[in-house]
């Protein structure tokens, strides 16, 4: 084995989770805060959701929960609970808003545990109804296939608890503001857990009851054991670090890392070279060269309607959106120009102007950009007239006043994607566009599949109900508190360990759908399907086909 192949290896097996987060000791516990420090947190979500968060009237209507008044509620209990116990209390209380943007991001004792993702090296996914799924092992790395747990094993049990009961009892746990978004959450982390973002898996080692393809009703369940692995898979290569970007961004940061984690464990080789260079490779056999790997991948298809075009865009989170764009349009070029499958299934988002920029490919019309608005408090007033924040906030000054002083909820939406910019690209595919998203296509995923629907660009097929529906601009501790910093405004500390992320400019429809929210509703696609097993065993086969049927049909 090369030095390069040895290098993989060790960062796809990882170490032990217990030796980096020892579960038996203090180290894996959530930070350690103090009684003032609880309430310094209290204050700050409640400055947050009462300033900012721009969800705040549409939650409590949608489900009936008010989350000033359950902060109220827990200022109160704060004698009554240790650190850990409060910590759960308010991350319980924060994932009721149901909102992935708007989270609670608890460390560890040990901050260095953040870089990584707690993983067992295997990877659960359904097919069937959503009220009675079947769940089925579809990727496994080497080491596993040895135990007997290889792709096609159906699952039966997870730590002895039936495995959809287990899988729902930890949606439960999680955001999403649909079941089903719960749902796709909860297998999108159910193996890769991301500890910068989640908290430590309670367990040192899972068992798993499996059955495979071929064993007879009579058989008895199988068992595996897998411990608990630390792994890091670090940020592409090719990842958006801008600063002038970093508020306008519009992604699942949980999905995002997640995503990156099943990269290095069960695409090692393509993690590597994403690692080593940035040359443009094929995945693999029958796959387009790109200088964009980890956020896209291509190769036409065959079906039995004709031969067609797959584009697979991983993320929009990328730094160099012309060069990303030019990249799409040279591959574009090199497929079918009979139709074409845009997959931007488990696509987390990125950064707004990016996913607009690719949608310009497919048509010769303006592309109307998504609107976003700020909520129209004293605060956000005083934010987007501050100086500091000129470059991020100044468009939407003068309507979150006027919105203020009419007793109006929100700002003007207006774009954040430049317009003239957006005019440059030139269209690089002229056949039919299918788009095919599900519940966990979210945020610039949900922005993007809005786009193919409402620029009159193609059809959507939604895997289940509909996308993920996030629908926000979201910004992160960093950017709230320069804003507050720059307004000459006071926002209650954050104690160190803690982070949090909240939603604060509103994403609506353009276009044909305009001024329609995607929060809480997502895009519901033109054709629904329902997944098969032969899809997630085989390569998307009875999806593709579907696909293709409608193609030669537009």
């Amino acid at each position: 084995m090369s030095p390069a192949g040895r290098v993989a290896k060790q960062a796809r097996t990882g170490a032990p989770l217990d030796d980096v987060v020892p579960l038996r000791a203090q180290a894996a516990a959530p930070v350690a805060l103090t009684t003032t420090q609880r309430h310094d947190l209290v204050d700050l979500w409640t400055t947050l959701v009462t300033d900012v968060y721009v969800h705040y009237d549409q939650k409590r209507s949608l489900y009936g929960f008010d989350p000033v008044a359950a902060l109220a509620a827990l200022r109160r209990d704060i004698p009554f609970l240790d650190s850990a116990g409060f910590l759960r209390a308010l991350t319980r209380l924060v994932n009721r808003l149901r909102d992935q943007h708007t989270q609670v991001f608890v460390g560890t004792a040990d901050q260095r545990t953040s870089a990584y993702v707690a993983a067992v090296p295997f990877l659960a996914e359904s097919f069937g109804p959503y009220l009675s799924p079947t769940f089925v092992v579809t990727k496994t790395t080497d080491e596993v296939a040895r135990s007997g747990l290889t792709p096609g094993a159906r699952l039966t049990t997870w730590n002895g608890i039936p495995f959809a009961r287990a899988v729902d009892l930890y949606a439960d746990t999680l955001t999403g503001g649909r079941p089903d978004a719960r749902r796709a959450r909860a297998l999108q982390t159910l193996t890769q857990r991301p500890l910068a973002y989640l908290p430590p898996p309670d367990e040192l080692w899972v068992e798993i009851g499996y059955r495979r393809p071929d064993d007879r009703p009579s058989h008895a369940d199988r068992t595996a054991r897998f411990e608990w692995r630390a792994i890091q898979p670090g940020s592409a290569a090719t990842a958006d670090t801008l600063i002038e970007t970093r508020t306008h961004r519009a992604i699942d940061v949980i999905g995002e890392s997640t995503r990156r984690a099943r990269k290095l464990l069960f695409a090692t080789e393509l993690w590597e070279q994403d690692r080593l260079d940035a040359a443009a490779r094929a995945r693999d056999r029958g796959w387009l060269p790109t200088d964009f790997s980890d956020a896209l991948a291509a190769r036409p298809f065959t079906t039995s309607h004709g031969e067609f075009g797959y584009l697979r865009l991983w993320t929009f989170d990328v730094e160099h959106i012309a060069r990303f764009v030019d990249d799409i349009a040279r591959t574009l070029r090199a497929l079918p120009a009979t139709g074409l499958v845009i997959d931007v299934r488990a696509n987390p988002g990125g950064v707004v102007d990016c996913a607009e920029h690719v949608l310009r490919l497919f048509t010769d019309d303006r592309v109307d950009p998504t609107r976003f608005a700020c909520r129209a408090t004293r605060a956000m007033v005083a934010m987007t007239e501050a100086d500091g924040n000129g470059a991020d906030l100044a468009d939407w000054a003068g309507s979150t006043r006027a919105a203020l002083d009419l007793g109006e909820p929100f700002s003007r939406h207006l774009p954040i994607t430049d317009v003239d910019a957006l005019d440059a690209v030139e269209r690089a595919y002229d056949g039919p566009v299918v788009c095919v998203v599900d519940a966990s296509t979210y945020s610039c995923g949900d922005l993007f599949a809005a786009g193919i629907v409402d620029q009159g660009i193609g059809q959507v097929v939604s895997v289940g109900v509909a996308s993920g529906a996030g629908g926000a601009n979201v910004w992160t501790a960093d950017d709230v508190q320069y804003a507050y910093h720059a307004a000459h405004l006071d926002l209650p500390p954050l104690p160190p360990g803690i982070g949090f992320a909240v939603s604060v400019r509103r994403m609506v429809r353009s276009g044909r759908s305009a001024g329609l929210a995607i929060e809480d509703v997502g895009v519901v696609g033109d054709e629904q399907y329902e997944m098969t097993e032969r899809d997630i065993v085989d390569g998307n086969h009875d999806l593709l086909e579907f696909c293709g049927a409608l193609l030669a049909g537009a």
